[in-house]
């Protein structure tokens, strides 16, 4: 494995090999806009690459050499972006350059907590959350993974803003149909949660993500998959209203509520269906005919779930072993992956 790290800040782009060599990722000064742009708002950056694969040369201190454009492009058929820290890295940005060079941009886990700002060649500003960053890309398709909480009414609100700006939306945003539903109670379960533990409370986004996984978890989660067959979605969605109300006194829950959210996802399920696919299969057949794979990473290795520093992460795994897991694809097409430090 060569591991290097390549500085971003405002002077010409440095470079400091680490403890193994090769594996640095250039980058021409003069590459795009949204480079220079993402120069300019992340003054301090390092991105760490990760690779199997030896690089002949590597590019000279300004970054601007022949060598420095060909280790971009020559990245791995399936590559990720994942922030090193606790997110906030720019790694949204970082996904926006390389997505030129890739046929596909995936997100594999986390959800809404994770803030993507980018800029299109006009400089306009777009924050997303559910979208992958390559939208921006007028060839990349996006993928919406497995792994991946997804709030509809908020993807359909980044959707929606997208297209009034001008990008198309309409057959490049794919959604996994195992992919959980994350509903607005568990916004409101995640308040009560944090409530509940007083001082000791963990300081999450209030996005409904640790209750949608736990939901997950505890097996009574409602998939993408579940939109598709109307006639259960009500008991299900009652069982899991049920528990919430069980489980947290100041939430209340009745028939109504029921109805009105029954109602309000009949809408939302015959939107999305030209959205849903089954993206294990769809992954693992790009791959096969040699499609390039950009992976997106949410938050960052120390907001996991497992190796960061708990309690105070986040509920899913940001760290590698999530792309495998959050794409259904195997270990072994994994190779070159890009970390984000700010």
């Amino acid at each position: 494995m060569n591991i290097s790290t390549l500085r971003l800040d405002s002077n010409p782009i440095t470079t400091a090999t680490a403890t193994h060599r090769n594996g640095i990722l250039g980058c021409n000064g003069t590459y795009s806009y949204r480079f220079n742009q993402f120069q300019q708002r992340k003054k301090t950056a390092s991105i760490v690459v990760c690779s199997t694969k030896p690089l002949a040369s590597v590019v000279d201190h300004q970054g601007v050499n022949e060598s420095g454009l060909r280790r971009i492009e020559s990245l791995s058929q399936v590559s990720g972006v994942l922030g090193c820290q606790w997110g906030d890295e720019g790694k949204g940005k970082l996904v926006d350059i390389l997505a030129k060079h890739f046929d596909i941009v995936a997100r594999c886990q986390g959800g809404a907590n994770a803030g993507h700002t980018i800029y299109n060649s006009e400089g306009k500003k777009f924050a997303l959350h559910l979208v992958p960053s390559g939208i921006l890309n007028e060839e990349t398709l996006c993928v919406i993974g497995n792994g991946v909480v997804v709030h509809l009414p908020g993807l359909f609100k980044e959707i929606d803003g997208l297209e009034a700006n001008g990008v198309s939306c309409q057959g490049r945003i794919l959604v996994s149909d195992r992919a959980h539903l994350l509903f607005d109670f568990h916004q409101e379960i995640d308040g009560l949660r944090e409530a509940e533990l007083a001082k000791s409370f963990i300081g999450t986004t209030k996005r409904g993500i640790g209750p949608c996984y736990s939901s997950k978890v505890i097996r009574n989660g409602l998939r993408v998959s579940d939109l598709r067959h109307m006639d259960t979605f009500p008991q299900k969605l009652d069982l899991l209203l049920s528990d919430a109300a069980a489980r947290f006194p100041g939430f209340k829950y009745g028939p109504d509520m029921l109805r009105e959210e029954v109602e309000r996802y009949k809408k939302f399920a015959e939107r999305l269906e030209p959205f849903v696919t089954d993206t294990v299969h769809f992954m693992n057949d790009a791959i096969s005919q040699k499609k390039k794979i950009l992976v997106e990473g949410g938050q960052a290795t120390m907001l996991d779930i497992d190796f960061g520093t708990y309690p105070f992460v986040t509920s899913s795994s940001p760290s590698a072993g999530g792309i495998c897991t959050g794409l259904g694809i195997a270990p072994k097409v994994v190779g070159d992956l890009v970390g984000v430090v700010s």
